[in-house]
């Protein structure tokens, strides 16, 4: 986060009204910039990505070539009406997790 001039103002008077006239005088004469150091390099999550994108085929691939099975038993009612919601958090977790790592490994980011 960078230091506007405005805060570099603001905490200033502060150490001022503080009694420390030595830190203020420093800050007002640019001792003080303000800027924090550079955030560290992050290795990019290659291995995640493929891992979860392979995860992601394969269950994938092993829904719709049982196709039959899954539709039996997610159509069967009473209790095993939580296989169907079950599945869609489970494919969501894993869906995201490999777009979430995809993206940073591309090197998009979201803005904060």
């Amino acid at each position: 986060m960078e230091v506007t001039q405005f805060d570099k103002n603001m905490m200033t008077a502060t150490f001022a009204e503080a009694g420390k006239h030595g830190a203020a005088k420093e800050m007002l004469k640019g001792g003080a910039t303000g800027k924090s150091a550079p955030a560290p390099v992050k290795s990019k999550p290659y291995f995640k990505a493929l891992l979860f994108g392979a995860v992601s085929i394969s269950c994938y691939v092993l829904v719709f070539t049982n196709e039959k099975k899954v539709t039996d038993i997610c159509t069967m009612g009473g209790i095993n009406t939580i296989y169907p919601v079950l599945a869609a958090f489970f494919f969501s977790f894993i869906h995201g997790a490999f777009a979430s790592n995809l993206l940073s490994c591309l090197g998009l980011q979201a803005k904060k």
